[in-house]
């Protein structure tokens, strides 16, 4: 078997894994994969958020809105490859 270096952060995520969650994972380890690319999408998604002035006109909001969702569509596409 071979070893691997883990972060401790990394370390403490595995420990809080059930069996079954494992099982689940070397099953379907494509799972990761897409797992990682929602969670880049929805940090996108909250950074324009934040960065939207709380008081912006219609205008502003709904350009801010459009790269929101095609942030949030590009990655559904790629986890559905």
């Amino acid at each position: 078997m071979r070893t691997v270096k883990l972060s401790s952060r990394q370390a403490q995520v595995l420990d809080s894994l059930t069996p079954r969650d494992l099982r689940t994972l070397r099953k379907y380890p494509s799972l990761l994969r897409e797992g990682k690319q929602l969670i880049r999408a929805c940090k996108k998604v909250i950074k324009q958020i934040e960065a939207l002035h709380q008081y912006a006109n219609a205008r502003k909001r709904a350009t801010a809105y459009r790269r929101i969702v095609k942030v949030c569509e590009k990655a559904i596409e790629r986890v559905e490859r």
